[in-house]
């Protein structure tokens, strides 16, 4: 293909800008794509494995394409983790100084990250976002007896316009930038600046914004962030990295969930500080725990039950004794008595949370939110202690409400390691197929580099699930673990599947269980005091996704078990979100619904074992399925490495091999 008439000479210009010796297997290829993607102001789909270079790969692109076309605008680079975001800050650094080019970058970390009073204030440690949003929009307007200093001296009178002190840390980020957002904080918490507005002054200078996916997909974010910069979506040229995310991610941001733990705080603040709306919470809370009650007697835990929007609504008028048009105006006033909350609780010197806010707000959702892209429902979460609590939930079953921004854009590229159906994102994302183009990177890594193992013996189906099914894998996994004689993750379907193997499970080296409080902080330190462990999670929890367990690039892990196919848990929320995709995709939406959401997490959950191209290491998927007809979905490179044994005998002879040729390729 002609690359805008630049033929064989478009590889010498992607080579001005690109800020290593050489090439990774495909990388030029990649390269090439994102550079049409870019040049033709298309949609581009890419799929290429972790360790081919992706990040240096777009960045190289969009400024070949620039260099080419100086009005093609700006780029702005999105990403779900700080680790992502570091290493876009790394990327253009080596670009600048390799290249010589000339351009500005804003690089965003979260307003909380970004907040000297968040550093300074215990009070304000651990504050959820929602409520560090509140407090940050309360402290600048004054509402809490004061203002804040640093947002104070970063504008000039009051006004819009930087102060001189802004205006000159903004002039030296631009002559030696691109700076990394640590940089940035320090810069401005010496001159007492808000490091936020800083950066987001520095935006409407920038040729790069490097941010999270809440820049382009929360409309609110957007405006007040990109808007305000002067950033017209029409310009812009987009990177989602880790795209395979995007439609857990978009429907997530349209959703909501309360849980019975935030009604009781909510309860218990409005009796300390004697407000009204008592009567509304007490109903919200005896409603909440006598759904939750016939929710687990027919379901039991975990099980997303849905009801319609009038049954709690119902439920809590009847106990509070009002009429439920009483009732709209009632959770109008309790959102006002929320933020009162919040100043009372500054006032005595505790942290500026507000559950009666947090209540107030998801009501307001139950009542306002419609469509048939939205589902409500009530489930009941139970811990390994047998400890039940109650939550209610709104749920988005249409990612493309979110990211529908995304045609609108000049241009954009959406990918990952693992984008293995096409058709797949660009249906759920609503994406203009008329623009769309894709390439897929074959794995340019040897196949001597990973064993994947299917172990016949076993399944999670749920038909099949029972306590001798649950001891079985465990003394499997257990006798896999002392094979491998290294740091192994095993990830299950669910916590209700992992709590059922776990207390089966016979390890003689440490082990560490993910709960709703583990922090991947703690993850990546277990990890790496401990050369032989086991790490415990779940498929498409917070430590199978996103998490880089490496040291100097290279994979700390030596094995990942996937113990069972991660297929969403079959409850009316799932029958309904495939109702709604057969409304729209027809015959698809079981595949849309099921099996590619489970491809997704089998994925991510193995793509933490490798992470560079000398890693090596074993898969093992615990669930004869993997070796039948679901093997079809899974890429040629999978299918044909894929070795199936029913036999432990077999397996452990197997890991044996490989762990010993391992270590002589370690030690070479």
């Amino acid at each position: 293909m002609d690359e805008s008439g630049l033929g064989e000479n478009i590889e010498g210009l992607i080579k001005s800008f690109f800020p290593y010796p050489s090439f990774r297997p495909f990388q030029i290829e990649a390269i090439k794509f994102s550079f049409s993607v870019i040049s033709e102001g298309k949609i581009g789909l890419l799929s290429s494995p972790c360790g081919t270079g992706k990040s240096i790969s777009v960045l190289s692109a969009y400024f070949a394409a620039r260099s080419i076309n100086p009005s093609i605008g700006r780029l702005l680079v999105l990403v779900r983790t700080k680790n992502q975001l570091e290493i876009y800050s790394r990327e253009l650094k080596s670009i600048k100084e390799y290249s010589k080019a000339t351009f500005i970058a804003s690089i965003f970390k979260s307003k909380r990250e970004m907040c000297p009073f968040a550093m300074e204030d215990p009070n304000l440690a651990n504050l959820s976002y929602r409520d560090f949003l509140q407090y940050c929009k309360g402290l600048k307007s004054g509402i809490f007896g004061g203002s804040c200093k640093y947002y104070d001296r970063t504008y000039a009178d009051g006004g819009w316009r930087p102060s001189k002190l802004a205006q000159n840390i903004i002039d030296r980020i631009k002559r030696f930038g691109p700076v990394m957002p640590e940089e940035v904080y320090g810069l401005c918490r010496s001159s007492g600046l808000c490091p936020y507005e800083v950066t987001r002054m520095l935006a409407k200078r920038s040729d790069v914004i490097v941010g999270n996916y809440n820049y382009a997909l929360v409309e609110a974010v957007r405006n007040s962030t990109l808007g305000r910069a002067g950033v017209r979506m029409k310009d812009v040229n987009c990177i989602f990295d880790e795209a395979h995310s995007l439609p857990y991610y978009a429907s997530g941001i349209l959703s909501s969930e309360l849980s019975l733990r935030s009604i009781r705080r909510a309860v218990r603040e409005v009796k300390r500080f004697r407000l009204d709306g008592l009567e509304i919470l007490e109903a919200l809370h005896s409603a909440a725990i006598n759904l939750g009650k016939t929710t687990y007697k027919m379901y039991g835990s975990d099980y997303e039950h849905t009801i319609p929007k009038e049954l709690l609504l119902k439920e809590i008028s009847t106990r509070a004794g009002i009429e439920v048009d009483g009732l709209l105006n009632a959770i109008d006033n309790l959102a006002i008595l929320g933020e009162t909350v919040r100043q009372m609780r500054i006032e005595v010197g505790s942290r500026p949370v507000s559950y009666l806010a947090r209540c107030a707000s998801f009501l307001s959702d139950w009542v306002n939110i419609d469509g048939s892209g939205y589902i409500r429902y009530i489930r009941v979460e139970e811990n390994a202690k047998g400890k039940k609590t109650v939550r209610i939930g709104i749920k988005c079953l249409d990612p493309s409400l979110a990211t529908g921004i995304i045609s609108e854009m000049r241009s954009t590229i959406l990918m990952s390691g693992t984008l293995w159906n096409m058709d797949y994102y660009i249906n759920v994302l609503g994406l203009d197929r008329s623009r769309c183009m894709s390439m897929e990177i074959p794995n340019p890594f040897p196949p001597e580099n990973r064993l994947i193992l299917v172990d016949m013996a076993v399944t999670t189906r749920f038909e099949e699930r029972n306590e001798e099914q649950w001891i079985k894998m465990a003394d499997r996994i257990s006798k896999i673990v002392k094979a491998v004689r290294g740091r192994v993750a095993v990830y299950f379907p669910s916590y209700e599947v992992m709590h059922s193997i776990v207390r089966n499970l016979k390890l003689e080296i440490p082990f560490l269980i993910e709960e709703n409080s583990t922090r991947i902080s703690d993850v990546f330190s277990f990890l790496k005091g401990n050369s032989q462990c086991v790490l415990l999670g779940v498929a498409r929890g917070k430590i199978s996704e996103g998490v880089d367990m490496t040291i100097n690039g290279r994979s700390m892990l030596s094995a990942v078990i996937i113990a069972g196919l991660p297929f969403p848990k079959k409850t009316e929320v799932q029958s309904a979100l495939q109702e709604y995709l057969k409304g729209r995709f027809g015959e698809k939406a079981k595949e849309y619904a099921n099996d590619i959401p489970c491809l997704n997490a089998l994925a991510q959950s193995a793509g933490r074992l490798l992470r560079s191209p000398e890693d090596r290491g074993i898969i093992v998927i615990m669930d004869r399925r993997a070796a039948r007809s679901f093997k079809n979905k899974l890429p040629e490179d999978w299918r044909r490495e894929m070795k199936a044994h029913a036999k432990i005998e077999s397996f452990l002879s197997k890991i044996e091999s490989f762990m010993r040729a391992r270590s002589e390729y370690l030690s070479d």
